[in-house]
């Protein structure tokens, strides 16, 4: 199945195949941290709690992203979530493309130069593992204009797109607004979901706080 990092990554991808610009933000990348640590967790990879995430085995995924998070906090201390997410977030470049080279390696995305094109032009995935999937930026409206369910991949996917700052590659700002009560009702945050929350906080404040820091 395909994974949270490489939906994320492909609600940056625009129409023209242009990579959208809040994928290039600290938020984003953060988001992209998260997914990983969310799938390594499902994997029984690691076991995150708030004040540590620990390995439970260190036998590689085969998912290339995955993995090289699961390298890193293999080869680290013992961490928070939320340090983690802040800590992995310089890799982003890395992060994300071997997110891109798996989608690459999918058949989902095709690389034409500098742009991403959709392999199949109903904007559909391939069918993976016998199933077949609507992409993400549809199941996302679709869910946000409905009162459906959203499964827990979708519900952590929809966090972690409002928390990279994502919805606006694909939405306008006066939709977001009109939606924002259906968005907080479906983005209700897992444990990890919520560090990447706390890290994005943290790490504004951080910059608040250098800006300050020059005006003396």
């Amino acid at each position: 199945m395909i994974t949270i990092a490489e939906e994320l990554v492909l609600l940056a991808v625009e129409d023209d195949g242009k990579i959208a610009y809040t994928a290039g933000s600290p938020e984003f990348a953060m988001a992209l941290v998260g997914a990983c640590l969310i799938e390594l967790n499902l994997a029984g990879r690691i076991d995150a709690d708030v004040d540590s995430v620990k390995v439970l085995s260190p036998a590689p995924t085969g998912i290339g992203v995955l993995d090289f998070v699961l390298d890193k906090i293999s080869a680290g201390n013992s961490k928070s979530s939320r340090a983690w997410v802040r800590d992995l977030h310089s890799h982003y470049t890395e992060l994300f493309r071997l997110t891109l080279r798996l989608l690459l390696e999918r058949g989902i995305l095709q690389q034409t130069e500098s742009r991403f094109m959709w392999a199949l032009r109903s904007r559909r995935y391939p069918v993976i593992d016998d199933r077949e999937q609507k992409e993400a930026k549809l199941r996302i409206c679709a869910l946000l204009l409905s009162d459906d369910i959203p499964t827990p991949h979708d519900t952590v996917l929809i966090s972690l797109a409002v928390e990279g700052g994502l919805l606006e590659s694909f939405l306008s700002r006066n939709q977001i607004a009109q939606l924002a009560e259906r968005i907080d009702q479906i983005g209700g945050l897992d444990l990890i979901a919520r560090a990447v929350e706390d890290a994005i906080r943290d790490e504004a404040e951080l910059r608040v706080s250098a800006v300050m820091m020059a005006v003396h």
